[in-house]
């Protein structure tokens, strides 16, 4: 059958996350959002290779995720007289093999560069294509030599849906 009621009672377990991510794809978009609850992913130094990521509420591709106490993630040593972007980001993985899904906090490394830093490539999986791996960029964090700079936000963060229409 090619059509179903996805959130009506069917007698056994339906409603897969590929029902939910189009649901919410077709009612708020398909880009990545991050709403505005909790600390909104408020991400600050604790130490010079810690980074600290507040409580928060996204959707990547469709499929919600949200932190309920804060999370760290390292960040790698920097190299004196070298410029370098590193990015957090959410890490959607799908395990292949029994189709557990996950999300969590992972730097992708940049480059290290004399004269300009530069962003990583942030791969690119869309999830409702079969991709096993999606990555949502939410902070960058610069490093200048061994100096670890100002995290800067990647994303806009959307109110209440409610809101939108008022």
């Amino acid at each position: 059958m090619t059509i179903e009621l996805v959130d009506g009672k069917a007698g056994t377990a339906h409603i897969s996350s590929e029902d939910k991510a189009i649901i919410h794809q077709a009612k708020f978009s398909k880009s990545d959002m991050v709403f505005d609850w909790g600390d909104v992913f408020k991400c600050s130094m604790s130490s010079s290779n810690r980074a600290t990521v507040g409580t928060g509420c996204a959707s990547i591709q469709g499929l919600d995720w949200h932190i309920t106490s804060a999370e760290s993630v390292t960040i790698s040593n920097g190299s004196q007289g070298m410029k370098r972007n590193d990015i957090i980001c959410a890490h959607y993985n799908r395990n292949p093999k029994n189709g557990n899904e996950l999300v969590e906090l992972v730097v992708l490394k940049g480059s290290p560069n004399a004269t300009a830093a530069a962003d990583p490539t942030i791969p690119s999986g869309k999830i409702l294509s079969g991709a096993v791996d999606a990555y949502m960029p939410l902070w960058r964090i610069p490093l200048n030599g061994i100096t670890v700079g100002t995290p800067v936000r990647l994303f806009t963060p959307r109110g209440a849906l409610w809101d939108s229409v008022t």
